[in-house]
């Protein structure tokens, strides 16, 4: 409360020109048409050029989250996360063991001639 029994509400310059420009922070686009804080699936190689993700997935999870049929066998992903790292599980093996892509934030890769199976954002910083 403040003065006189009113409540007083704080506005940071960013939230509050984010809501002038009509754009809450958190869908701001960060690049190729993600979403800030997303981690973006192009299913061919002119969707990546045109900025059209096919799919994208969000949030720290406890598992691996399985992909659906837009991202699954893509041939681009783009992390827009900020600071948390997205391990991507393949369906390729070495050596007889599956193994995962690290991807960094604002990290670009080309995943073919790899195919992802899983996303998992887990949280922990880069790399």
């Amino acid at each position: 409360m403040g003065r006189g029994g009113k409540t007083v509400i704080m506005v940071t310059a960013g939230a509050l020109a984010a809501l002038a420009a009509g754009t809450p922070p958190a869908t701001a686009e960060a690049a190729n048409g993600c979403a800030e804080l997303d981690v973006c699936f192009y299913r061919t190689a002119n969707d990546r050029a045109q900025g059209r993700p096919t799919a994208s997935y969000r949030g720290v999870t406890r598992f691996p989250q399985e992909l659906g049929a837009d991202a699954y066998g893509a041939y681009a992903v783009y992390s827009a996360l900020g600071e948390e790292r997205a391990i991507l599980h393949t369906t390729a093996t070495v050596g007889g063991r599956a193994y995962g892509i690290c991807l960094a934030p604002h990290e670009r890769r080309v995943l073919q001639p790899d195919t992802v199976s899983t996303v998992h954002i887990d949280g922990k910083a880069g790399c």
